[in-house]
């Protein structure tokens, strides 16, 4: 299965200084290092957004890709940012895979919605959400101090300053086309990986489709 994960930090890029430490899945049986395996960039227009991507060349690019030998039901990611030089922020997402129609996963939500022939014909692949559910308030990030506009099922550590030390989330998903992944067109959105750049896991200690 090819999985595309975005892990992402959003903090103020003029007062809020924060850098990658690490991105570990022991189900996926991977420790990615920063500034060794992954590099945190700013693939997106607001340039407040942090995204890890494997490091290589010097584009920012939206996220990583990760093969898997077979398709997977559900594993957790968690990732390390530095805060400021202060603190350390963990964030843990919980990924439920809600069927194993496709062999291919991602949590950029944009990839989700149904397509025109032009854009690739691709029928809707979003679950049932609540009311109001967006890309922008509903995927996965971690952030220096909690968002109100922040929807999911989420659980916040705030210290005594409120700052964000921990966030837990639960993320369910429906499994994707890999030419949807791999050839969408960049009208739609840019800055894929490419899948040259995947790295190579090992389901370990998880459930796993088949």
């Amino acid at each position: 299965m090819l999985i595309h994960l975005t892990p992402r930090m959003f903090a103020c890029r003029h007062t809020e200084h924060c850098t990658l430490i690490d991105w570990a899945s022991a189900e996926l049986g991977l420790t990615l290092k920063g500034d060794k395996d992954l590099m945190a960039r700013r693939p997106y227009s607001n340039k407040n957004y942090l995204v890890a991507c494997r490091k290589v060349g010097l584009k920012a690019i939206d996220g990583i890709l990760i093969e898997t030998p077979q398709p997977i039901r559900e594993f957790t990611a968690v990732t390390r940012w530095a805060i400021a030089a202060n603190h350390i922020a963990t964030h843990r997402v919980y990924y439920i895979v809600l069927d194993n129609e496709y062999d291919a996963l991602s949590e950029n939500m944009s990839l989700w919605y149904g397509m025109s022939e032009y854009l690739g014909g691709w029928k809707s692949r979003w679950p049932e959400l609540p009311e109001g559910s967006t890309p922008a308030n509903t995927q996965p990030r971690m952030e220096v101090a909690p968002q109100d506009k922040k929807r999911g099922e989420v659980i916040d550590v705030i210290d005594t300053h409120g700052l964000l030390i921990e966030r837990t989330e639960v993320f369910r998903l429906h499994t994707i086309e890999r030419d949807r992944l791999l050839n969408i067109k960049k009208s739609v959105v840019e800055r894929i990986p490419s899948i040259e750049t995947a790295f190579r896991g090992g389901l370990q200690n998880t459930m796993a489709f088949g």
